[in-house]
């Protein structure tokens, strides 16, 4: 048996186990922007969705075959 989803409130969120917007109406023109190897900054507040959008962004670029994206993070 499944557990219910929850309203996350600490860490990445996933669409299985948590309600959440989907991550990828969030930012709009980033694609693009890879698309013509440009860079950008990811810069907001925490707790706003920032590695739970850049986990999108790798999942739909890998399903798409475009591209090979990766997620690192590096904690202090």
């Amino acid at each position: 048996m499944n557990a219910m989803r929850y309203f996350n409130v600490s860490g990445p969120c996933n669409y299985r186990d948590h309600y959440m917007v989907e991550a990828a109406t969030r930012l709009k023109g980033v694609e693009q922007l890879i698309d013509m190897n440009q860079y950008f900054v990811i810069h907001a507040a925490r707790q706003s969705g920032k590695t739970t959008y850049l986990k999108d962004l790798a999942r739909r670029l890998n399903a798409a075959g475009k591209y090979q994206a990766e997620i690192t993070a590096k904690r202090d």
